[in-house]
């Protein structure tokens, strides 16, 4: 039978020797409210464990009276594992995990105050949008034109910002705007048929828990239960999120926020840098710390950081000191276009594996999927192995297959696969009426020959007419001139509606979009386009076994990690930052937060890439970013790659 220690069996923490004296103060001196602003690679998370450390070991406070709260799994999975190898066990009774998880107990708990049981079944998002579809299958909706995972979408941000569906939409699918009713209509009939079913969603864990403090002997209960709240990745919390840290603070004010206002990059998810901006005014007696001591990068990218981000307005200033020694400048790279671009990375990656370093020491950051397109090709060519972090290849994407399906018919017209690919995406072609549509294709030799279904009669009119939409569009883009004027085409009279109305990333794809026809400006018809999109399959079974990967990941998904090589690229104007922000201040201080996050994954060497020419430039050349300009001469080298 194993043994339960206690605390007198803890291992003898020598504190003072195992932090620095900036975390040392935060650890020792975070009574009351507490921010305390942690710079990347400066050890918050070992921070704020050795936090709840001394609060038990210390000063005596029962663990049951300890609420570690995180963003993400993955992080608090990170706080528990950590908590059991400093102490060699996990304290009974300390509650650790997301806002989602500690929302749970106390709903679970609380549930009969708001009429639920107790019982009650979590949706998952899978869940969430099957019922919704479900919905959609009432005759009045039957005209709306977006998708289920849309409409989701738009009703987890209302909850999270605690903002109206109509404010939502606005501002973030504006093109969607005359579907504002109807959302607002849907939603009304999802919240009611949950309650029916007996369940609850994720949105619904935080929304609830909030909605249980308006109890006044239940907030109090709540919030009584812990006398210490810790909460780390402050930065990257939603307004919901932040409400319910201060009604759980209500009755003591011992609350510690940890994160950095420079790396709040989640927006587009909810998450508001008001929330750590705002926290002294909130809580007006707030103690700030900072740590502010790097140990991941060496003293000249950090001088790129601290310089950058210094051009924002709405901050906490801090300035990133490092521990390492003196290492080599950071370099800009110009180049005359992104295959010009991805021509550089490529072969400098090739001399730095070459030169010993491994492949899985080497991170490529971008801002947006799209740019790294035409790299991935290069890599391929190459036999550089790669692994794209958190998302497939550039040619795997749905979005790209789609438009690419296109091609493929004009080349091979019996091409059934891409056949039912465009299919499915036509308004009233089902998948039995793709069968049938598709058998009767294979009665013809050649396009030309297809005749529309006007008069089959197994298939609907609405279907008949999808289908020769889809005919009709097919033999204009075979008519085009160019690859790119015939995926202008596609996007124009079809494809661009269909991803407005169908992703809630719809920005990002039509850019990846954009990416391909720059693409196809290299190749001289279809025949060479479809067999260098085939090769890309190719490579991706015959050379990407091997353990140790280049990493290709935007900024965001890059977050929390590190590489001793890392290249930024596209950092061009109208690219990063993004095109749409050039007018707006906050949405331009954000963009170079996120410049910021990538610059701070080097260890020790940085490579900040830039080209003078695209499909968006129009003629105009001299592309580089804001941010580029931004950058000090003296702290940087600069080399030409045309």
């Amino acid at each position: 039978m194993e043994t339960i220690k206690t605390f007198q069996e803890m291992k003898n923490f020598d504190f003072a020797r195992e932090l620095n004296k900036e975390q040392m103060k935060v650890v020792t001196e975070g009574n009351g409210s507490s921010l305390v602003l942690a710079g990347p690679g400066s050890g918050k998370t070992r921070t704020i464990i050795y936090r709840a450390i001394y609060l038990i070991k210390q000063q005596k406070v029962s663990p049951a009276s300890i609420c570690l709260l995180s963003f993400t799994n993955k992080a608090a999975k990170e706080m528990i594992k950590r908590i059991e190898d400093y102490l060699g066990f996990f304290p009974k009774n300390l509650i650790a995990g997301t806002f989602h998880h500690v929302g749970n107990l106390f709903l679970r708990k609380y549930a009969n105050k708001i009429n639920l049981s107790p019982n009650y079944l979590i949706f998952d998002n899978e869940d969430s949008i099957s019922l919704i579809k479900n919905i959609l299958k009432d005759k009045i909706y039957q005209n709306i034109d977006i998708s289920p995972e849309i409409i989701k979408t738009i009703i987890s941000l209302s909850i999270s910002c605690n903002e109206p569906i109509k404010d939502i939409m606005e501002k973030n699918f504006v093109w969607l705007s005359r579907w504002i009713p109807t959302v607002v209509s849907i939603n009304s009939i999802y919240q009611q048929r949950k309650k029916e079913l007996g369940v609850v969603d994720y949105d619904d864990l935080l929304f609830l828990w909030l909605k249980l403090f308006s109890f006044p002997e239940i907030g109090a209960a709540m919030s009584n239960r812990f006398s210490h709240v810790l909460v780390d990745e402050y930065q990257d919390t939603s307004r919901l999120q932040a409400l319910i840290l201060y009604e759980i603070a209500r009755t003591h004010n011992n609350i510690m926020v940890v994160g950095d206002d420079a790396q709040s990059i989640y927006r587009f998810r909810g998450a508001t840098i008001q929330n750590i901006l705002e926290f002294p005014k909130i809580f007006p007696e707030t103690k700030i710390f900072y740590l502010q001591t790097n140990y991941r990068s060496t003293p000249e990218i950090l001088q790129i950081a601290n310089y950058e981000i210094r051009h924002n307005r709405y901050q906490f200033p801090k300035e990133l000191k490092s521990v390492k020694n003196a290492g080599v400048k950071p370099v800009i790279i110009r180049c005359k276009n992104m295959k010009s671009e991805s021509a550089f990375i490529t072969q400098r990656i090739k001399e730095l594996i070459d030169s010993g370093i491994k492949p899985s020491e080497i991170g490529v950051l971008f801002r947006s999927r799209y740019q790294a397109s035409e790299l991935e090709i290069n890599l391929n060519r190459m036999n550089v192995p790669y692994i794209i972090r958190g998302g497939v290849r550039f040619f795997e994407q749905t979005h790209i297959k789609d438009v690419i399906a296109f091609f493929k018919i004009i080349y091979n017209f019996k091409d059934e696969i891409s056949w039912q690919r465009i299919l499915r995406l036509a308004n009233g072609i089902g998948k039995i009426y793709q069968e049938k549509i598709i058998g009767h294709i294979k009665s013809f030799s050649n396009l030309e020959d297809i005749i529309i279904l006007s008069d089959y009669s197994q298939i609907s009119d609405k279907a008949k007419k999808s289908f020769g939409d889809i005919i009709s569009i097919i033999k204009k883009v075979k008519q085009q001139k160019t690859l790119s004027s015939g995926i202008d085409l596609i996007l124009d009279v079809f494809y661009k509606h269909y991803v407005l109305n169908n992703f809630k990333d719809a920005e990002e794809r039509l850019n990846d979009i954009g990416s391909l026809k720059e693409i196809s400006m290299f190749y001289s018809g279809i025949e060479d386009f479809l067999s260098q999109i085939s090769l890309q399959e190719y490579f991706k079974e015959e050379i990407h076994s091997s353990h140790e990967n280049v990493v290709l990941s935007t900024i965001h998904q890059a977050k929390g990690l590190e590489w001793k090589v890392v290249f930024i690229i596209g950092v061009c104007a109208n690219h990063f930052p993004h095109r749409e922000s050039v007018n707006d201040i906050l949405r331009i201080e954000e963009e170079r937060r996120i410049f910021y996050v990538g610059i701070t994954r080097a260890k020790e060497d940085l490579y900040i890439t830039y080209y003078t020419s695209d499909f968006f430039s129009r003629g105009v050349s001299f592309r580089k970013s804001l941010f580029i300009q931004e950058i000090e001469n003296s702290l940087i080298e600069e080399w030409i790659f045309d």
